[in-house]
């Protein structure tokens, strides 16, 4: 019998798949209608530049059809010249009449073949090779977009509050801005020009089938339309299905390992690990069908449309030597086979980038649906500062930035939420003072020290610091503002890396990086027993103790020297030596640095300049320590039990 630890995962597994897939209808149901509704959805994403650049490519691509009429239409002249040669008879007066033309008076039948066949297999592999290129420099283009566009999609989402960057998995952000731009760019754009190339040679070669033979033209543009029409029926609303589920598994098994891996302990002692491999196993299956489907599917019109070609021509053939002379006959039938020669690969390609495009577009559906619900426009590239101007950035320090602080009658609710989680707060904190906030779980306490670094963006009121909004803070004075969460964040990298965070390797001063690793407490750690600053931490630091995650985050704050320095309780994890050497490091900063701390443990903030006491997103009483406990007998019993 199963336990109802087991029935409840088993339900969680339901519910994340019942989601899984209402994502991705939902996705298709709001985006992705048409090829032509991918195409332009794909197209959004591009600069209005990039968007001419494409259309030049392509315009030259098609071009080159040109080549491959002329050629055509040659090779049917060879056939004509063939069967007039074999009768004895003359060739055609106009063959005669090109053939003086261009200086052949005297050439004979045989010469006249011959120079037409190899001037048209020289047409045919000239236009192989043009467009050989022009496909390898259209690729590369739009390969290059799609890290462009990666990026500027990652910058504007990372650019939004907290709660819109937290409003979808991470995995489907992750997705979103990888497999899925290549989809939405590469898989659809390139496809595109494909697409647009192989129509217009088919629309060239059509038209000459019409000049010669008008109803042997029609009948093959009719017949070859209808199995072309047929496949892409099949095969197209086929392509998209494969191409959602494809990504729906990835993302799916990606958050399966991810959850296993970061609940490994609890996972492992409750005995639940088959779980997740059999539902990795199945995610992964499904994947792999899909990818299979998907190979299939590009392969199967190259065998329906061989078996068409045959099949037409045997038609043709056996049709126009019932109706026509000999000549006439061989003519129209070479010409067939000459354009089939070049049709059906047309089709092929036709019919492979189409689907292509129909499979890219489920692909893609998670990039559409988030640049839709960013309301995204084509941003500018932005790019970093030079690594030296970074060091000197950061080793000035941003002394001039007077870090005061003014927080004027916010407002912030949640969405969905019944109540604010921040009800006209106000708060003045001056230059290099320390101001404490407390209050029960839920109070807003976490809550206003977001909207103070402007991870959370207030419905009513304002927030400066030195005078500037916080989004307008970081930019001018990066660094200026520090802050230590209560558990720590950290990359699968080096001591150095985690400290010095997202800076290029040529930004980071090492002398800086040991100096707060100092500050810290855990440089000597690190220089006894370790590789110092090479040393490797593991994901999400497993190599380290929790204290010495800890110290890590706190040597990461001070990295910059910070001006205005938020903590969250950031001494949680920490022995009480540890914790008392850090504390005497945070005064120490004082007069220098304004602090602004969550306390939940309220040792740690007996001697703040102003105590702020939060219940239900108000700011119930302030004052120092001992006048918010004579304020809030909640407050006095609580530092009554620690004995403060």
């Amino acid at each position: 019998m199963p336990t109802g630890n087991e029935h409840n995962l088993a339900n969680r597994f339901t519910e994340f798949e019942s989601g899984r897939e209402s994502v991705a209808s939902g996705c298709s149901e709001r985006f992705i209608v048409t090829v032509w509704e991918a195409i332009r959805s794909s197209l959004r994403l591009l600069s209005h530049r990039d968007r001419r650049l494409l259309a030049v490519a392509a315009g030259l691509q098609m071009a080159t059809s040109i080549l491959d009429l002329l050629g055509v239409l040659l090779f049917g002249l060879v056939g004509i010249l063939a069967a007039s040669s074999v009768q004895g008879s003359p060739p055609p007066s106009y063959v005669e009449n090109v053939a003086n033309s261009l200086g052949l008076v005297d050439a004979s039948t045989d010469t006249l073949t011959a120079i037409a066949g190899l001037t048209a297999a020289a047409l045919l592999l000239l236009k192989s090779g043009v467009s050989i290129l022009i496909i390898r420099r259209v690729l590369r283009f739009l390969a290059s977009r799609c890290a462009a566009v990666s990026a500027r999609l990652g910058a504007t989402l990372l650019a939004r509050p907290i709660l819109e960057v937290q409003a979808r998995p991470s995995q489907e952000i992750a997705y979103a801005l990888s497999a899925g731009v290549i989809a939405a760019i590469s898989g659809i754009l390139g496809n595109s020009v494909i697409v647009i190339t192989e129509a217009t040679l088919l629309i060239l070669l059509g038209g000459a089938l019409l000049i010669v033979s008008p109803l042997v033209a029609l009948a093959a543009i009719g017949y070859f339309a209808l199995v072309a029409i047929l496949l892409q029926r099949l095969l197209g609303t086929w392509a998209a299905r494969v191409g959602r589920m494809v990504a729906a598994a990835d993302i799916a098994s990606t958050a399966t390992v991810q959850e296993a891996i970061n609940s490994y302990r609890e996972v492992s002692v409750s005995n639940r690990r088959s779980f997740y491999s059999d539902r990795f196993r199945e995610l992964r299956q499904e994947s792999a069908r899909g990818n299979s489907d998907g190979q299939f599917i590009v392969q199967l019109p190259k065998y329906v449309l061989e078996a068409a070609l045959v099949f037409g021509a045997t038609a043709l053939a056996v049709t126009q030597f019932l109706m026509q002379d000999a000549m006439t006959a061989v003519g129209t039938l070479a010409l067939f086979l000459a354009a089939g020669t070049r049709v059906m690969p047309s089709i092929m390609r036709l019919q492979a980038s189409t689907t292509g495009i129909r499979a890219a577009s489920g692909s893609a559906e998670t990039t559409y649906a988030l640049a839709a619900s960013l309301e995204w426009a084509t941003q500018p590239e932005v790019h970093s500062p030079e690594p030296q101007a970074i060091r000197e950035q950061i080793q000035r320090e941003s002394r001039d930035l007077v870090p005061n602080l003014e927080v004027s009658e916010v407002t912030l609710n949640y969405p969905g939420a019944g109540a604010a989680a921040l009800h006209s707060v106000s708060i003045t904190v001056d230059a290099g003072s320390s101001l404490a906030l407390v209050g029960a779980t839920g109070s807003g306490k976490s809550t206003l020290a977001d909207v103070i670094l402007g991870v959370l963006r207030p419905e009513s009121g304002s927030v400066t610091i030195g005078g500037l909004a916080p989004e307008q803070a970081v930019v001018k004075w990066p660094g200026g503002i520090g802050y230590v969460p209560q558990e720590v964040a950290l990359s699968n990298g080096t001591v150095r890396d985690n400290v010095a965070l997202g800076l290029p390797r040529a930004a980071i001063d090492d002398e800086r990086v040991w100096r707060a690793l100092d500050s810290a407490h855990i440089a000597e750690f690190l220089r006894s027993s370790r590789e110092g600053l090479d040393t490797r931490i593991g994901e999400h630091g497993v190599r380290l103790s929790g204290g010495q995650r800890q110290r890590l985050g706190i040597a990461r704050a001070l990295y910059t020297g910070p001006r205005l320095l938020v903590l969250d309780e950031a001494t949680s994890a920490l022995d009480a030596e540890t914790e008392q050497a850090i504390a005497e490091t945070f005064e120490s900063l004082e007069g220098e640095v304004t602090l602004v701390t969550v306390a939940h443990r309220l040792a740690t903030i007996r001697h703040a300049d102003e105590v702020i006491y939060l219940e239900h997103g108000r700011v119930l009483a302030r004052g120092t320590f001992k006048e918010v406990r004579r304020a809030v007998p909640r407050f006095d019993r609580q530092a009554e039990l620690l004995g403060l």
